[in-house]
């Protein structure tokens, strides 16, 4: 059961959250052992893995950056990849920014919509983007990213994907728990030419890398 449509193919529910002063509801999955159960009886790629069900902490840290540092998104074109159920997307889409969000998952998209419709946002949009084999989406004033490398394998199309699609003076801001890959995804954007200010947040790496120097 694959889902293209603008509904979550698992039960749910809608949950309140109150951050840096914004208010927004969010779509979320009631049963997660269920969603497992799913997908694995559907196949044993560990791909289908249902991360996207989750709001997790380093996602809530970086939509508490974005919306503490409304300068560098309103009226700027933002990408997110890997964006789950898109809350860094929603809080750059509320205070302004035109967003695209993205994920590889195929069931993602109900969950991203349902929450776009609960917090009633128009210049957002959402596309399904495998990083292994990126499309033209263009270049965005800023990317977004958190935890997206829980695999060592993920950093080199990852990094594909920010050198196509940010612009030259663009930045890429990632949100990251400290994961074992971290340093040595690092490493690889210093050698891509791009400048790292550092930040913690919630106890959470936030991680803002610019094509010129530092913010």
């Amino acid at each position: 059961m694959t889902n293209h449509g603008n509904q979550p193919i698992f039960a749910h529910s809608e949950e309140s959250l109150e951050l840096a002063g914004h208010s927004f509801r969010l779509c979320k999955l009631q049963d997660l052992d269920a969603a497992l159960e799913h997908y694995v009886q559907l196949s044993a790629a560990t791909e289908r893995i249902p991360y996207y069900v989750q709001l997790w902490d380093s996602a809530l840290a970086l939509s508490k950056y974005v919306l503490l540092n409304p300068q560098l998104f309103c009226g700027k074109h933002i990408l997110e990849l890997g964006c789950g159920l898109g809350l860094p997307s929603l809080c750059a889409s509320k205070i302004g920014a035109k967003v695209l969000a993205t994920d590889f998952h195929p069931d993602n998209r109900g969950f991203f919509m349902k929450n776009v419709a609960l917090n009633k946002l128009q210049n957002i949009e959402y596309r399904e983007l495998d990083w292994r084999q990126p499309e033209q989406l263009g270049q965005f004033d800023c990317i977004l990213g958190s935890d997206l490398i829980y695999e060592r394998e993920m950093i080199p199309p990852l990094l594909q994907c920010v050198e196509l699609y940010l612009a030259p003076q663009g930045c890429f801001i990632y949100a990251d728990p400290g994961r074992a890959a971290l340093q040595d995804f690092s490493s690889r954007l210093a050698k891509l030419g791009l400048h790292e200010e550092l930040q913690a947040i919630e106890d959470m790496f936030v991680q803002i890398w610019c094509r010129t120097h530092v913010i």
